[in-house]
């Protein structure tokens, strides 16, 4: 009787272990995946890639995407970055922290701390230290991770010429 108490219990504790190390496993596999989002989004910025960059967000976002404290459609996003593309001469940008926040197999909370230094076309240098912060949801549609909301904010500081 012994024995096969313990062997029941021997089989729920490797099914719970084996629950857990399954779904750890898929969890990182999740954030992998999430932050291949965040490394993209990063390279077409950078390289000023439009189509690149439109490309993270899925085309029927079904949350707000807010840039600079406005909401924007994704022709209204596509149209701000070009505008931002325009005033600016030189720009540079880092990843300081990239965080993901599993919420399921297919939903997860991405945020995002930048730094960074732009030149405008009027000679003024702005500066971010760790003060740009995004905060994207990320879900899974079909067989790709798509931004369908993102909130983002900054606070840089003027250079002194």
């Amino acid at each position: 009787m012994k024995s096969i108490l313990l062997a029941v219990v021997v089989a729920l504790a490797l099914g719970l272990f084996t629950t857990r190390l399954v779904a750890a496993q898929n969890s990182q596999a999740v954030e992998q995946a999430v932050k291949a989002v965040a490394a993209e989004q990063k390279r077409a910025l950078a390289a000023r890639d439009l189509d690149a960059c439109m490309a993270v967000y899925d085309p029927r976002p079904s949350g707000l995407l807010i840039w600079g404290g406005k909401e924007h459609s994704l022709q209204s996003l596509r149209e701000r970055l070009q505008e931002i593309w325009t005033e600016r001469t030189t720009e540079a940008w880092t990843h300081d922290r990239v965080q993901v926040i599993v919420l399921s197999d297919t939903s997860t909370l991405l945020q995002i701390t930048w730094s960074g230094r732009y030149t405008r076309t009027n000679g003024q240098t702005w500066e971010f230290k760790s003060s740009a912060f995004w905060t994207q949801l990320v879900q899974k549609r079909g067989n790709a991770w798509k931004i369908v909301a993102e909130h983002s904010s900054a606070s840089g500081t003027q250079v002194k010429k």
